[in-house]
């Protein structure tokens, strides 16, 4: 009845149409079950991916560190990051110079400074030094020398970045006895 109270549908083309919607039902289905089979292949794919991205990021990681070796095994080993200095105390005595291997591994991607990190040091020092104003560039690194002149406390910072002088974990302190 349906049928023959719709002009553009007829008596003959109804079993052509049941057979296009059945063939189409059957499509969707086959597209179904595709979709299904390929679902572990998607999610052992995007493991496989992450994975690999991870591993990628951690070979950079190590092989950057790794690079940064001292190259003055007899000076103080110290490191500068965004995170401050590593170690932020040293202990000397007056009158001794001091070695210092300072190490940058940041890189120069940093949105504040870009990367590249200084050593000051203005008080306590031998009259013929009027201080220290060392800067270590992204991933390298400056060897220096200088002498404490009188026992006394005297802070050292970076003032190339992150805040400069003023950032707490930008400081350090050369206790000399």
């Amino acid at each position: 009845m349906r049928v023959r109270e719709n002009p553009h549908l007829c008596l003959k083309c109804l079993p052509k149409m049941r057979e296009i919607m059945s063939r189409s039902k059957k499509h969707n289905e086959k597209l179904k079950k595709k979709k299904g089979q390929n679902q572990p292949y998607m999610s052992i794919l995007f493991i496989v991916i992450v994975i690999a991205i991870f591993g990628a990021a951690l070979y950079l990681i190590i092989s950057k560190s790794a690079s940064l070796e001292p190259v003055n095994k007899e000076a103080i080993k110290m490191t500068i990051s965004m995170a401050g200095f590593e170690p932020n105390i040293i202990r000397a005595k007056a009158g001794q110079p001091v070695t210092i291997n300072l190490i940058n591994p940041d890189n120069s991607h940093h949105t504040d400074g870009g990367g590249v990190h200084n050593f000051m040091l203005t008080e306590g020092l031998a009259s013929l030094m009027s201080g220290v104003d060392i800067t270590v560039l992204p991933e390298s690194q400056e060897v220096f020398t200088f002498t404490p002149a009188k026992p006394g406390e005297y802070h050292w910072y970076c003032d190339s970045c992150c805040g400069g002088k003023e950032n707490p974990s930008m400081h350090g302190t050369l206790i000399v006895a």
